[in-house]
């Protein structure tokens, strides 16, 4: 059987409700990984989301970060955060086993100006988070917004922006130490060339100009990337009233009945 899973950073999921259940009427996948929540586990808006068939697993924050799942499937073997607890006063990390798959639900630390400290805590985020993905002999995919554009061809201006947060050689090199790992860059599979971007700029016009960043992820163990049938970017959410910055990435993967 086939399983569609998403990943999506709404950036408020109360503020972004309505486009949630939107697209979920419209895309129903078994699986929806969120990030930056920003809502504490009891306002979670999980009743209005059972409504279309969805139990949410939640783990979140006043005002800032969180991530959450919603599913039509059962999720198993649930933990929170990174297993060394790193940055642990942050939700950023939801791992569960779903049909027989090691999900990380990520929502990596943007890492502010690379000149602050913050930036050098997202370099280590990163580093745990691959400690984490590769700690398990199962199959692993690590999907959600990693706020780093692995290569020229995601992002709109790669010249200009090297070096800066975002398409930084240190966050990129945090990349390809996943793939040098054994992990694989899902979308890149089915769409190898090309311009393509998950994520644009509320200011400038950027998404009417095309000007956009490809920072939302899908990274496949060596066990877990043959089961992959598909992978896509949606971007009509972000021509929505009071879109997310961001779109979500769609998957199929088959996985046994």
């Amino acid at each position: 059987m086939i399983l569609t899973a998403a990943t999506w950073n709404v950036n408020s999921v109360r503020a972004r409700l309505s486009h949630v259940t939107r697209w979920l009427s419209e895309n129903p996948v078994d699986v929806l990984c969120l990030q930056e929540t920003k809502v504490t586990d009891d306002l979670f808006p999980g009743d209005e989301l059972a409504g279309l068939g969805y139990s949410a697993t939640v783990h979140g924050q006043k005002s800032y970060n969180g991530v959450a799942v919603l599913s039509r499937v059962t999720l198993e073997d649930v933990f929170t955060g990174l297993p060394s607890g790193f940055l642990g006063d942050q939700a950023r990390l939801l791992s569960f086993r779903c049909r027989g798959i090691r999900f990380l639900n990520a929502y990596v630390p943007n890492g502010g100006d690379v000149a602050l400290p913050a930036f050098e805590l997202k370099l280590r985020w990163l580093t745990e988070l691959l400690a984490a993905a590769d700690s398990t002999a199962e199959p692993v995919i690590v999907m959600g917004d990693f706020n780093v554009a692995p290569g020229p061809d995601d992002t709109h201006s790669p010249e200009e922006q090297e070096g800066s947060v975002c398409y930084h050689p240190h966050e990129r090199e945090r990349i390809q130490a996943f793939l040098h790992t054994g992990f694989v860059d899902m979308f890149r599979v089915f769409h190898p060339e090309g311009k393509a971007y998950t994520w644009w700029d509320y200011r400038a016009g950027a998404f009417r100009r095309n000007m956009g960043m490809r920072l939302d992820l899908v990274l496949a163990s060596q066990t877990a990337a043959p089961l992959f049938r598909g992978v896509k970017i949606d971007p009509e959410p972000r021509g929505w009233d009071k879109p997310s910055d961001h779109v979500p990435v769609l998957c199929d993967v088959e996985v046994p009945e």
